[in-house]
């Protein structure tokens, strides 16, 4: 459940919308997110600021490979497909509140951190992740589908290996911009 609700504030100036402004799609590199990444887990989850670092990094790179997966063998995922499956996360924490206490009070913390409305948040801001989940899925399943053999966590990695040796320039630069 808290890792469907685990969002983050980023994203460049120049896209227009507010999902796309604080929550863009993760197929590049974001220094704000992998910021983003590491102020959580040194408060949340009380990393070192080097073990933060390495944690983001490989957060991000696992999102940003995954995503990338989905793009190269044409996946995608509409804005109301995403619409739809953020407002059933809406209408359950709401149906279920006494299960998820801790839940809504993570989502309204970051909605007050965002200073935007909770329609704001379930209507814009979520969009892109809730996008990015159902990539996600779209290509475990294909994966397993292609690869029976394999695990998904295995499959995964490959996909990750694959996604550095072929982003070896990009990869490094962003890890110079954010010290590793």
């Amino acid at each position: 459940m808290m890792a469907i609700l685990f969002v983050s504030a980023c994203g460049g100036r120049e896209e227009v919308s507010l999902k796309d402004e604080l929550n863009p799609l993760n197929d590049q590199f974001f220094i704000e997110k992998h910021e983003s990444y590491v102020e959580m887990l040194i408060e949340d989850q009380g990393f070192s600021m080097e073990e933060a670092n390495e944690e983001a990094y490989r957060i991000q790179l696992n999102e940003v490979a995954i995503v990338n997966r989905a793009m190269e063998l044409g996946m995608d995922v509409s804005e109301e497909e995403a619409l739809n499956v953020a407002q059933e996360m809406r209408q359950y924490l709401v149906e279920n509140s006494n299960e998820t206490e801790e839940a809504s009070a993570h989502t309204k913390a970051i909605i007050k951190q965002l200073g935007i409305s909770e329609d704001q948040y379930w209507n814009e801001y979520v969009i892109t992740s809730y996008k990015q989940m159902l990539m996600r899925e779209q290509v475990m399943e294909y994966e397993r589908q292609e690869n029976p053999s394999k695990s998904w966590n295995e499959r995964q990695e490959e996909l990750i290996d694959e996604f550095k040796r072929n982003e070896a320039t990009q990869i490094q630069e962003f890890k110079r911009q954010v010290g590793l």
